[in-house]
């Protein structure tokens, strides 16, 4: 039975229990036979008129109740539709708007676990992409060595070295995908220390320096004549800068420089990265630094990566509390920017 029924039912017995006293009442009272009639008809027509208002007032809330029936049945069936028009009593509208706020955040929840979801499958895929192709040429060099192609020690030499770059990849990748796996499950823990900045760049350069010779690279650095000592995790901020110099030298061709720009002021930390690659259009700013993102037409096969190096980047740089952005046109490179707080608040 619906809740209008059930209302108006109660208030029909209550207004025929009334109406029947009253008119005995009146009875009893020994009144003529013409008071008794009119006093009669007023009575019922008060009791009429009072379920018409009742049913009126009672309208709002069954409206109000059925469209809550609704959106439930369409949030059972992952259909969060629009806010429920906040009508009837106080407290009815006080529930509509407690409906409207609580659908709102399971459609936000729902849309985060699409968008999750969908990362991970590209995730999958990518991973799975990118893992073919170092692990069929770890394959194929070593056949070639097993099968006595290559006899020489020098080309076998060659081999041993393009398989060591690939075994460096793959734990390159699998590193990537641990790190992210722990920034994720938000145990990421910062050791924070006084860092003396040109110290720092100077392990962050010879950690990429085979790189960069193999390609032919420079590194301009660019550093103030007194450099501060900054507060932060020092191998994780070493992580960052390495991450923004494989996305350098990967959206850029070889021969080409790479500029590292260090400022202080009194309360931040500026890092800059800048390639001289084919740039990064507007609309894709704030989607490079999500997990798996790439924009294909500027996949570089050779140097392909897992897309997983600025998302990792931006986790640790939003831990230590700073912002990491890019400034870029097509065709004109990219500078990627860190700002941290001076302090490492």
């Amino acid at each position: 039975m619906k809740i209008k029924t059930i209302f108006l039912l109660a208030n029909g017995s209550s207004i025929l229990l009334m109406s029947t006293f009253l008119i005995i009442s009146y009875f009893s009272m020994l009144l003529s036979v013409k008071m008794i009639v009119w006093l009669s008809v007023l009575t019922l027509f008060s009791a009429v008129l009072s379920f018409l208002v009742y049913y009126l007032l009672t309208s709002p809330v069954e409206r109000s109740i059925q469209r809550l029936t609704d959106e439930a049945q369409h949030i059972s069936s992952q259909d969060f539709g629009s806010p429920i028009p906040e009508e009837g009593p106080k407290e009815i509208r006080f529930l509509t708007r407690q409906f409207n706020d609580m659908n709102h955040r399971l459609r936000q929840s729902f849309q985060q676990i699409q968008k999750a979801e969908k990362s991970r499958r590209e995730l999958v895929a990518n991973i799975s992409h990118d893992l073919r192709t170092p692990m069929s040429s770890i394959r194929a060099f070593i056949q070639a060595i097993q099968d006595g192609i290559v006899d020489d020690p020098k080309s076998k030499a060659q081999y041993m070295h393009t398989i060591s770059l690939e075994v460096e990849r793959l734990d390159q990748m699998i590193q990537q995908l641990f790190e992210l796996s722990v920034y994720d499950s938000g145990k990421m823990e910062l050791h924070k220390e006084w860092v003396s900045l040109d110290q720092w760049l100077l392990e962050v350069m010879e950690h990429k320096r085979f790189s960069l010779e193999e390609q032919g690279r420079q590194v301009i650095i660019d550093l103030p004549d007194r450099v501060q000592k900054a507060l932060f995790d020092k191998e994780k901020m070493k992580r960052v800068m390495i991450n923004l110099l494989d996305n350098a030298m990967r959206h850029s061709n070889p021969d080409t420089n790479i500029d590292i720009l260090i400022q202080q002021n009194d309360s931040t930390l500026l890092l800059a990265v800048s390639d001289q690659g084919e740039g990064i259009s507007k609309e894709h700013h704030e989607l490079i630094f999500e997990r798996t993102y790439r924009i294909e037409a500027s996949r570089n096969q050779k140097y392909a990566g897992t897309g997983l190096g600025l998302a990792i980047a931006k986790h640790i740089v939003e831990a230590h509390k700073g912002k990491i952005n890019v400034n870029s046109e097509p065709g004109k490179g990219a500078t990627f920017q860190i700002l941290l707080p001076l302090e490492g608040v």
